[in-house]
């Protein structure tokens, strides 16, 4: 056989073994030839290089002068005829260290391999490692990084956790994934018993079966924020919420949705107590007249002070005196209204008093009078300006006294009542024109409270148009709800002067509707009685035409100049506009001030 010219005859144990260390030296791996009596026969520079090796000759020498690892004080293989003999048959690779002589530790994977002759013996052994510090460094980078980002996800579960605001996740098929404590405070739900469930199935919220937020998130793509729902706590409790939901990403990936829960109970609470400002047992106002009266009928629920009510017909004054009484410490007893116009006057005694059987034809029975159904409430005298003037003095006896007597009787009655009346007349003139007792007006009027016609108040006319239109829809809920009333039927509404006040305004929404053949309702809908004293140009407007919203705007203006005594920088915070743009509008409906 030809030799090679890079071929390389070593002894071995008398016999004859040929390399080739070119090939070798350029493996980019540290390669050991060891003979079984455990002396080097070959070794390349990159194994020299890894072990600390200068360019000595180490052929011949033994293997633990030159190599120090691991496996040579553990498990050499060269040792043990088992390990030799496996040795002979299989390679195998292992982790291991390599021990330099400054001490220092390299780790490297090492290959162990048998070096059989031509007749399948075993002469040695091969062992090419490579060095591992890059790789450890990896791992341990790798270690770390889990490290930090196992601490990192526990810290933004534990922040999560900590938010007041309940968080919760979803799959694709609206599955709960996550449940924080917030979301457990909230629902009174534990994670571990909602993780599975439809989260329909926990919440029921009012848009579950509806406008789902997931689902609309899903549709559109993009989340959706603080919308108002209400969902069921575990007691069975309903609360509003807002919800506010996001796609779950992980990298580019939708994995499932992400929803926050904020408890919307003092928020509703609030918005109530703002509503509440503009009602009060009924009676529906924002402006300062009303405010006035708010204030008033709060303070005379401490009294027992007999009160008169004075105001046109339809501008509320039963319902100031029910919610009198109802702030009263008398609310838990009668209520009891007798209307003075429309009594007969020779049955007024009996219908106040009372009678007993047999006192005038037709008294087949004792009767017991109005003021003793009212003992220990309220009696409210609509109308008190009709009542005979022969009446009026017995009236007085009782406001004094708190005591009568029935018709036909002598036996003498005490009551506890309190005394509200009301009139549209002016009683003041009534007294002049000697149809109404002098010294009775001041009995009734310790404490007057005068309603303001409509008219007088129109910025009350949009919350009273909203409310009428709410108890209608209560009325017929199979109906659908109206909604809107353009602008032109509202300043048609504003622009009435309303002479029935609030009892008539009722009556014209009832009137739109019923009318309305849609669920708006337009100028055409209202009562001819509200548009016939309006121009034709301004009431059969497009709903784009400029002309009735501005007439509204103005009138709007001007509304706002009186409440606020001329003040152009309070009417421009209440419109909020800049008061140049304030200015303007000045301009453009020629308002005149001061």
């Amino acid at each position: 056989m030809k030799k090679h010219p890079h071929m390389t005859k070593l002894p071995v144990n008398s016999r004859s073994y040929n390399f080739y260390p070119s090939i070798l030296e350029s493996i980019a791996e540290g390669i050991v030839v060891i003979g079984t009596d455990k002396k080097i026969l070959f070794i390349n520079k990159m194994a020299k290089a890894l072990i600390g090796l200068g360019d000595e000759n180490t052929e011949g020498l033994a293997c633990a002068e030159v190599i120090n690892t691991d496996l040579c004080s553990k498990n050499c293989p060269l040792d043990s005829s088992d390990s030799n003999t496996s040795c002979s048959h299989n390679a195998y690779l292992m982790n291991i260290y390599l021990h330099k002589k400054d001490a220092s530790m390299v780790p490297l994977c090492l290959n162990v391999a048998p070096l059989n002759d031509e007749k399948g013996n075993m002469i040695g052994i091969i062992e090419n490692f490579r060095p591992m510090s890059e790789a450890v460094r990896v791992i341990e980078s790798l270690e770390q990084s889990n490290v930090l980002l196992s601490q990192e996800k526990n810290k933004i579960s534990s922040i999560v956790n900590s938010l007041a605001d309940g968080v919760f996740t979803v799959d694709k098929d609206l599955c709960i994934t996550s449940f924080n404590k917030g979301m457990e405070s909230l629902t009174g739900q534990k994670e571990p018993d909602v993780i599975g469930h439809k989260c329909s199935e926990i919440l029921h919220a009012d848009n579950c079966a509806g406008d789902c937020p997931f689902l609309h998130t899903m549709k559109q793509g993009y989340g959706r924020a603080n919308v108002m729902e209400r969902i069921e706590g575990k007691d069975g409790n309903v609360f509003p919420v807002l919800i506010s939901t996001a796609f779950l990403k992980d990298g580019s990936q939708d994995t499932g949705l992400i929803a926050t829960i904020r408890d919307a109970s003092e928020l509703e609470k609030l918005r109530k107590e703002v509503n509440d400002r503009y009602k009060f047992s009924n009676i529906i106002g924002k402006s300062d007249p009303v405010q006035q009266i708010f204030e008033l009928i709060e303070t005379l629920g401490y009294t027992d002070c007999a009160v008169l009510i004075e105001g046109e017909s339809g501008t509320g004054k039963e319902l100031v005196a029910r919610a009198i009484h109802h702030e009263s410490d008398r609310r838990n007893k009668p209520f009891v209204k007798v209307n003075c116009s429309a009594i007969v006057e020779g049955l007024f005694e009996s219908e106040l008093f009372g009678h007993v059987r047999g006192s005038f034809t037709g008294a087949i029975k004792d009767k017991i009078g109005k003021f003793e159904q009212a003992d220990g409430g309220t009696i409210f005298l609509d109308e008190i300006g009709e009542m005979p003037v022969a009446l009026q003095s017995k009236l007085l006896r009782v406001l004094q006294d708190m005591e009568f007597e029935k018709v036909g009787d002598t036996k003498t009655v005490r009551v506890d009542v309190r005394i509200i009346a009301a009139t549209n007349k002016n009683l003041k003139n009534e007294i002049n024109a000697n149809n109404f007792r002098e010294d009775l007006y001041y009995r009734l009027c310790v404490v007057p409270v005068q309603m303001p016609p409509l008219r007088e108040r129109r910025e009350d006319i949009p919350l009273l148009v909203s409310h009428f239109l709410g108890k209608l829809s209560l009325k017929t809920p199979n109906r659908p709800a109206i909604a809107e009333v353009t602008k032109t039927a509202l300043a048609a509404l504003m622009d009435h002067d309303w002479p029935g006040n609030i009892r008539e305004l009722e009556n014209a929404i009832e009137h739109a509707f019923i009318r309305t053949k849609t669920n708006i309702i337009d100028i055409d809908s209202l009562p001819l009685s509200v548009t016939r004293d309006l121009e034709n140009s301004s009431i059969r407007e497009t709903e784009k035409s400029p002309s009735a919203g501005e007439k509204t705007e103005k009138h709007h203006i001007q509304m706002l100049l009186r409440k606020y005594n001329g003040s152009k920088a309070k009417v421009a915070k209440d419109l909020g506009l800049s008061r140049t743009t304030l200015w303007r509008k000045f301009k453009k409906y020629n308002i005149s001030v001061n």
